[in-house]
């Protein structure tokens, strides 16, 4: 009986979550949002067309294949922000630009209000590479050089992780970004190989993964910071489970400690049979001694 309330608890709490959502996802998307968006959008185009050589205004976008953001934006009219799935809208902002150099800063209309962006996330930055400009928040800057060392980026597509100008992945990033110099250590000059030498604890982070603290045999002599990332190599498991990457957050001369993710069950309906009846799956997937990482996600 107990198992019996405790699924109709989780069924009756998603349904309400999921209502919720759904109302605030239909209030932003709503035709008169959209129009509000379209207008601000047109004064933005016209805009850009009067501007030369803008450092920073322009059309920038984002995403995955299947969800493609788009950002707009120029000094007096300011900025939208628009996803899409490749079936229909995903996402609607818009707000005002305030330069003031170094930063750029973005006021959200919705997401502020909310509680979806914190002060950090508003504070950007136009980030050249060659003949490139990334368009990013000041907090992800790290990440940025991590997809740096990944591979991940210089792409040539539209869609990545970081805003990108328009037709700028057909341009050649050459040399290094320009970043401020207190982030030019995080890219490194070739790829740390580095191995697990132990692990020292395993939590739960949510329904599907779990978090390990691990050590790895390299350290600041061979390049590593904190906030780098490590990916892993051997074994090759990016195929079936995702993700399978590390956080630094320790770094000494010799050896790092870092925050491993992965998987914890074999798929949902093991998540959720854990969870309403109790029934666990085996750790077929917690990194153990030996496996090896490397910054670079490059075979």
């Amino acid at each position: 009986m107990k198992k019996l309330f405790r699924i109709l608890f989780v069924v009756l709490f998603l349904c309400i979550a999921g209502s919720a959502w759904a109302e605030e996802l239909n209030d932003r998307l709503s035709e008169s949002n959209q129009a509000i968006v379209r207008e601000r959008g047109q004064k933005i185009k016209e805009e850009i067309a009067l501007l030369k050589d803008h450092p920073w205004a322009g059309r920038y976008y984002r995403g995955l294949d299947d969800a493609s953001y788009c950002l707009t934006l120029a000094p007096e009219n300011g900025f939208t922000m628009i996803g899409e799935f490749r079936w229909g809208l995903l996402h609607l902002e818009h707000g005002t630009v305030d330069w003031d150099e170094p930063h750029i800063k973005l006021t959200y209309t919705f997401d502020v209000k909310q509680g979806y962006i914190d002060d950090e996330a508003i504070k950007c930055k136009p980030i050249r590479w060659g003949e490139r400009v990334y368009f990013m928040s000041t907090c992800r800057i790290i990440e940025f050089c991590n997809a740096i060392n990944s591979g991940l980026e210089p792409r040539n597509r539209m869609n990545g992780r970081f805003y990108l100008r328009q037709d700028d992945w057909k341009k050649e990033a050459s040399g290094k970004p320009e970043l401020p110099e207190e982030f030019m250590p995080y890219l490194l000059d070739k790829p740390v190989d580095t191995v697990i030498v132990s692990v020292k604890d395993i939590r739960e982070k949510d329904q599907l993964l779990n978090i390990a603290a691990i050590v790895v045999d390299k350290g600041k002599n061979d390049g590593l910071l904190p906030g780098m990332e490590l990916y892993l190599v051997e074994p090759d498991k990016t195929g079936n489970f995702f993700p399978w990457e590390v956080k630094l957050t320790k770094v000494e001369a010799t050896q790092s400690e870092g925050e491993f993710t992965y998987r914890r069950l074999h798929s949902r309906a093991d998540s959720l049979l854990s969870r309403l009846f109790g029934i666990s799956a085996p750790e077929k997937y917690a990194p153990i001694a030996g496996w090896q990482l490397s910054t670079s996600k490059k075979p």
